[in-house]
Parts: structure tokens; C-alpha cells; sequence
């Protein structure tokens, strides 16, 4: 039997060769698993190349936290996992020390990067906390605004007149949202507005909306907005060093009948 004739997997009784897998994975635009190893296989060189080391400790905390993620608490579990699937204690390892040093490499490759990156982009991370109140016509949305002014309360009106039903039954209440998510005249007046203000009548589909503002909150580099950009910045990072690389995957010759040597 070839090995494109093996059975790669079965679903409720029916089999799936390896050739199967491969002719999907071709078409569809090929495995995740080949994806990653190849990204796994930039990062790996990388850290040889500049002598970036894993230590013992590191390594052990590391398979622990694996067995966690994988609902392995106990030595006698994670054997039995490890044998169901043809794995040795150093796969595991093997794994451990990769992922280690993906997060040393990552560090490496984009500390430097991630102040200049926010303060280029800080603008676009603005975020103001909102409620909407959308009408058919500019002309009630209007008199609906002179209202307001007067001393209606927003949240009413929004639960009587609003034409957006996902957001009428809370008063109109948006959320959190970023520059992006407005035109521009509206950003213009949200990111300019004091707290509690309200403005329009803004275009809205075919209809009109005024915006009310809660609260407008400019963005500060927190600890979790620098992971984001350091995931961020690496996955840039390591695109441009894989479309680098010279990546031959021999998986994809086996259906035209090669074997290998």
C-alpha cells in the first residue's frame, strides 16, 4: 500500500486517506500544520543563529502549562495522551523549548518597535463610549436633537423612536468603538465632544442618527495594548521573514506520484 493510501482519519466510519487530505489541503489552500511548522522553522533558525537559549526551568514551567492548556493535571494522563498519539516525553519537551523561545525571539524582535509603533498609530486606538439614536428622515432627527437640548432625556427618546432595534431597547447604547467605526464628520464631533454631549443628525445608511457621548477615552500604552502590538508587530515580522525563506513543501509533489529518496 502506497502511503497515499493510508487511512489519515476517519469521521463517523468514513475513511479519509492521506492522498484524500492532501487534495483538499492543495485546493483549499494548504495545511495549518504545514503553515506552522514552516513559521515554527523561521523562528527556530533565527534563535539558533543568535544563540538564544532555553534553560531547565523555563522548560519544565513550560510543559506544565501545555499539560494545563490540554486538561493533563497528572504524569499517568499525559503518558496516555502522549501514547494514543505516537509521542515521546521529548515531543513534549520538543514543543515546550519552541514556544519558549518563539516568546524570546518575539521580545527581541519587537521591543524596540512597540513605542514608536503606538505613538504613530495612537490615534487610531482612541476609543469614545456611545449611544445612538437612529431616524428615517434629517428633518425628525432634528427636532429630536432641539429636544435633547431642552432637557429630554436622550435615553427615552431612543427607546420610543430609535429605527435600530439592537440598540433601542438599551436607549440607543452602542458601546466602545474606535475612529473607524465612524465617518468622518462624525469622529470629527465624537473626539472633540465633552462627556454627555450629543450631535447630528449624521448620515446613517438611509436614514439619520444622532450620537451621544458618554465618555471619549485617548488611549494609553497599557500592558495589554503592548502584547497586542508585540503579537501584532511579530506576526509582521515573521510574514516578511517566511516570503523570505526558501520554503519547498514536498507534501503537495507526493500527488503527482514523487517519492521520496
Amino acid at each position: 500500500m502506497s502511503g497515499m493510501e493510508l487511512t489519515a482519519l476517519s469521521v463517523n466510519g468514513w475513511e479519509w486517506r492521506l492522498g484524500d487530505l492532501l487534495r483538499v489541503a492543495c485546493i483549499d489552500g494548504g495545511f495549518t500544520a504545514v503553515e506552522s511548522v514552516i513559521r515554527r522553522a523561521v523562528i527556530l533558525q533565527y534563535a539558533e543563529e543568535r544563540q538564544i537559549s532555553v534553560d531547565e526551568p523555563e522548560e519544565k514551567a513550560k510543559v506544565n502549562e501545555i499539560r494545563q492548556q490540554m486538561g493533563l493535571y497528572s504524569a499517568a494522563e499525559t503518558m496516555a495522551w502522549l501514547e494514543q498519539r505516537g509521542l515521546e516525553t521529548e515531543d513534549l519537551y520538543e514543543s515546550a523549548r519552541a514556544r519558549i523561545l518563539e516568546e524570546k525571539v518575539k521580545r527581541i524582535v519587537t521591543e524596540d518597535r512597540i513605542e514608536a509603533y503606538f505613538l504613530q498609530n495612537r490615534r487610531s486606538f482612541d476609543r469614545a463610549n456611545l449611544s445612538q439614536l437612529v431616524i428615517s428622515t434629517r428633518e425628525q432627527a432634528q427636532e429630536l436633537l432641539f429636544q435633547i437640548e431642552e432637557g429630554e432625556s436622550f435615553f427615552k427618546l431612543a427607546q420610543t423612536y430609535c429605527l435600530n432595534a439592537s440598540s433601542r431597547f438599551n436607549g440607543g447604547y452602542v458601546g466602545w468603538v474606535g475612529r473607524t467605526a465612524l465617518s468622518a464628520e462624525e469622529e470629527a464631533f465624537v473626539f472633540g465632544a465633552e462627556a454627555r454631549e450629543t450631535g447630528g443628525p449624521f448620515p446613517a445608511g438611509s436614514g439619520w442618527r444622532l450620537l451621544h457621548v458618554w465618555e471619549v477615552a485617548p488611549t494609553e500604552l497599557t500592558e495589554e495594548l503592548r502584547s497586542n502590538l508585540a503579537d501584532l508587530l511579530f506576526d509582521e515580522w515573521l510574514d516578511e521573514a517566511v516570503k523570505r525563506s526558501d520554503v519547498d513543501v514536498n507534501l503537495w509533489r507526493y500527488l503527482a506520484g514523487d517519492t521520496p529518496d
